[in-house]
């Protein structure tokens, strides 16, 4: 008979555990060790030594593997430790519970009844209120250090926006100086372009002058060649004249020499026909060879005459031409020396109007680069308050954080300490605490407020020099 109930014993046993074999594989995925073992204590099934091999073996390092062994120590224990291990299911995992057996979880503790009575199942119950209640102080710390978490996060959150925003006004201004770097440059190469284009201009006129003075040079020269060209031709006209009038002279002169000749001719003859009557004939033939002979001389002195003033004659008329040629070159010298007169005083008028037109440039690019200078001090000195103002803000943020850390850190503390301690002695920390805290918080109070006086200045500031960026 003994042996035939060790066997049932032994068979019920394994039946159970052959019935929870199935769900092995959803138990050690689904159970936390931690959570069951306290009720498998009370409930005797695991001892002290079994919950340390489960919990501080090396092997037994996964999850997993601390659920499968725990259920190898429980497969030991037989129909209790199945037992008890459903009623843990039943008060920790209802769900699950349901899933294996197929009934509502009704949670009345059989095992721990029998095995430890009510009073067992009392202490059981406060030490799982007690547990219980120091995880709601668990999860409400754990929810209070989130929440100044998110409050740290959010003011970091607003740190870096304002960072970022600092961080795309410098952004902006760099922007700014590389389109004023492309507009300064674009309008430095239209300057140069247009100086390059005025040079051209200028060289153009100045080729165009030197060509209308050359060709005025030539017409001049056209004209006093013509000029001497008509002085030859007058000249030669008044020669030719006389030549032509020459002849005339020269046969009025012959027919009045001739005439004179035969009046001397007939007084000789008749002289000579009264010597011839009077004297012998020898001395007519002497007359008459010294008549001749001064007719040759005559006609010798008239050719010699003719001669010389035909020589006078062409050196009156080279005369003439090397006076007109005279003339004519001390014209072209003084038109030339006229022509360089004008070009020199041209030339100083041009270079004065380049020398002003260069101090007047000097003085607008000196103007400008001054105002461009003070532009770019009010510039930096806007973004310079910009930048404290948008410190001054993170600053503000910073201790906001900080008092907000600050009271509730306060409020944790008071509200640990009242908890802990006894009445008397709670009240008198609590009144400590709650005092230092209060000073810190007025300290904070007033840093926060110089803040914000600071961040009201910047303001002022900004608003004063406006007018002056505007202009």
């Amino acid at each position: 008979l003994t042996v035939a109930m060790a066997t049932s014993g032994v068979c019920e046993d394994d039946v159970c555990w052959l019935q929870l074999d199935e769900f092995r594989l959803l138990l050690i995925k689904t159970i936390e060790p931690s959570i069951i073992t306290p009720y498998l204590r009370q409930c005797q099934v695991i001892s002290a030594e079994d919950e340390e091999q489960i919990f501080n073996d090396p092997a037994l390092v996964i999850r997993r593997r601390k659920v499968g062994a725990l259920l190898d120590i429980l497969y030991r224990t037989g129909v209790k430790g199945y037992t008890a291990f459903l009623e843990s299911l039943e008060l920790d995992y209802p769900q699950l519970y349901s899933r294996i057996t197929g009934k509502e979880p009704n949670r009345t503790f059989s095992i721990l009844i029998d095995t430890a009575g009510e009073s067992g199942l009392t202490q059981f119950l406060m030490s799982e209120l007690s547990r219980l209640q120091r995880a709601l102080q668990e999860e409400r710390r754990r929810r209070q250090q989130a929440c100044s978490v998110a409050k740290d996060q959010e003011a970091w959150s607003r740190q870096q926006q304002l960072r970022e925003r600092e961080l795309r006004r410098l952004t902006e201004r760099v922007q700014k100086l590389r389109e004023e770097r492309e507009r300064l440059s674009e309008e430095l190469r239209q300057l140069r372009d247009h100086n390059y284009s005025l040079m051209a201009d200028i060289n153009t006129l100045g080729q165009d002058k030197n060509h209308a003075l050359l060709a005025n040079r030539d017409l001049q020269i056209e004209l006093e060649r013509l000029k001497n060209t008509l002085m030859r031709a007058e000249s030669e006209t008044r020669l030719l004249r006389r030549r032509t009038l020459r002849p005339l002279q020269e046969v009025r002169q012959t027919d009045r020499q001739v005439t004179s000749l035969l009046t001397v001719k007939g007084s000789l003859e008749e002289t000579q026909e009264q010597k011839k009557e009077a004297e012998p004939p020898k001395t007519s033939h002497n007359l008459l060879a010294s008549v001749f002979k001064l007719r040759r001389e005559l006609h010798r002195a008239e050719e010699q005459r003719a001669r010389t003033q035909e020589e006078k004659e062409e050196v009156e008329l080279r005369c003439a031409r090397l006076k007109g040629d005279a003339q004519m070159y001390r014209q072209r010298n003084k038109q030339t020396l006229r022509q360089l007169e004008e070009v020199i005083r041209e030339r100083d008028k041009a270079l004065a109007s380049r020398a002003e037109q260069q101090e007047e440039v000097r003085l607008l690019l000196q103007e400008k680069d001054q105002h461009r200078e003070q532009l770019r001090q009010l510039t930096e000195r806007s973004d310079r308050l910009e930048l404290l103002l948008l410190r001054a803000q993170g600053e503000e943020l910073k201790l906001r954080t900080r008092l907000r850390r600050l009271t509730c850190n306060s409020h944790q503390v008071t509200y640990t300490h009242t908890h802990t301690h006894t009445h008397t002695h709670t009240h008198r920390h609590t009144h400590t605490h709650t005092h230092t805290h209060t000073h810190n918080i007025l300290c904070v109070c007033v840093c926060v407020c110089v803040c914000v006086l600071c961040v009201c200045v910047c303001v002022c500031v900004l608003n004063k020099a406006a007018p002056s960026w505007n202009k």
